[in-house]
């Protein structure tokens, strides 16, 4: 062997430690072992998490942000929000219902619309203290059924089953809603409310969770003081935590298979991730993608006329679309987080439409699609960078997640 290539293999070893050491690190301040008294991992927890769920500031924040974005629409043009749309895969001009159309512009109906928005009359009617207090207190009741902190239970195949009490309570306060506010628009944004307010709260341990997988793909068992079973079955736990409580059937497979049941589910993952990957570098591919680099098992770097920018592997752009996400770019860092914003803003305007609830909802679907599994998954992506040790990088992942519930 020469000189030189010695001498470039111990380069990329010495660098694959470093950055192995960094991921520990990453690994350690954010997560802790809980053992039992035969020394085995039995749970997995957030050293930093959201334990107590505030409404109010969350209130607060989207009054806000209605205010700013109608100021800031005011100062754009029709043409610039069609331009803003089509840069992430919106298109509301497509023929018949091609791309999901139809959905796509009654949500640019709904953009538009927040200019007629009277937001001081409508959070002024919304102040209904009582009942958000009564919300906030049987809500972190519920929560008390599930620790916030635990991301992963090795001893229990059916441990986050017991997140259907928070449903429980969120169906409560839709029926209780419907009693307090008789103006339609104010009890659509209610409705919006308790609805987020609930998917952030689960979102914070789905962003977690796939921290926690990016760790399990790229560190071995033993530098994180683990054993391949514990692995697995943490793998398992998470996966478990995404069944869906009324699916009792794959509940029982979960349980019938804990040991292999995450495991199979997340290879699933990686395989069509390591495909994606081959049909934006084959010579047939549709996408005009170069110096593709694979993150993990859910990102990868890409050069796209000549910018560089980050793709999942997983997802799409939205429901009617088979182009990937956009996950980040380094030519426009604001971007994702702008639309983002926007289509939050989008869903709570969308109450405001007079539409009938069916295609209302169908827009709400179409909305979510472009935005709620996209920011789970970028868990991951904060793994990648603290093995790169990329600071910067991680405060601008951790901004574009509109989730004041996911601590840093």
């Amino acid at each position: 062997m020469s000189r030189l290539k010695l001498l470039v293999i111990l380069a990329f070893v010495s660098i694959s430690a470093f950055a192995q050491d960094l991921s520990v690190e990453g690994f350690n301040n954010r997560f802790t072992l809980v053992k039992n008294e035969q020394g085995n991992v039995t749970v997995i927890k957030l050293k930093r998490a959201t334990t107590h769920f505030t409404i109010r500031p969350f209130i607060e924040q989207l009054k806000n942000d209605l205010l700013g974005e109608q100021s800031k629409l005011a100062k754009m043009s029709s043409t610039e929000i069609d331009e803003m749309m089509l840069e992430m895969g919106i298109n509301p001009y497509a023929l018949g219902d091609e791309g999901g159309s139809a959905e796509a512009q009654h949500f640019r109906d709904s953009v538009q619309n927040i200019m007629n928005i009277d937001v001081e009359s409508a959070f002024a009617e919304l102040d209904q203290r009582e009942f958000w207090d009564e919300f906030q207190t049987r809500l972190n009741e519920a929560v008390l059924f599930l620790d916030p902190t635990v991301v992963a239970n090795l001893d229990d195949a059916r441990f986050f089953y017991k997140r259907a009490v928070t449903y429980k309570v969120v169906t409560w306060a839709l029926q209780q809603a419907q009693k307090k506010f008789s103006n339609i628009p104010v009890l659509n944004i209610a409705t919006f409310i308790i609805v987020r307010v609930h998917d952030m709260m689960l979102e914070q341990r789905h962003f977690a969770h796939n921290m926690l997988l990016h760790y399990f793909e790229k560190l071995p068992e033993s530098k994180l003081g683990m054993t391949k079973l514990e692995v697995d079955r943490a793998v398992s736990s998470i996966y478990e935590y995404r069944i869906d409580p009324t699916n009792y059937f794959e509940s029982n497979n979960a349980a019938a298979d804990w040991a292999n049941y995450g495991i199979n589910k997340f290879y699933m993952m990686v395989r069509n991730g390591n495909w994606t990957i081959q049909d934006w570098t084959g010579p047939f591919s549709s996408q005009t993608f170069k110096d593709v680099k694979k993150l993990n098992f859910a990102f990868a770097s890409v050069t796209e006329a000549d910018a560089r920018k980050i793709y999942h592997l997983n997802h799409t752009a939205h429901m009617f679309s088979s182009k990937p996400a956009l996950a980040y770019d380094y030519s426009n860092p604001k971007r994702v987080k702008r639309f983002r914003s926007l289509l939050n803003l989008g869903g709570v305007a969308l109450g405001f439409l007079r539409l009938p609830n069916g295609i209302k909802s169908a827009v709400d679907s179409f909305i979510k699609s472009l935005y709620v599994q996209q920011v789970r998954t970028e868990g991951a992506l904060i793994g990648y960078f603290e093995s790169t040790g990329d600071t910067e990088m991680i405060k601008s992942i951790y901004s574009q997640r509109s989730n004041l519930y996911i601590v840093e």
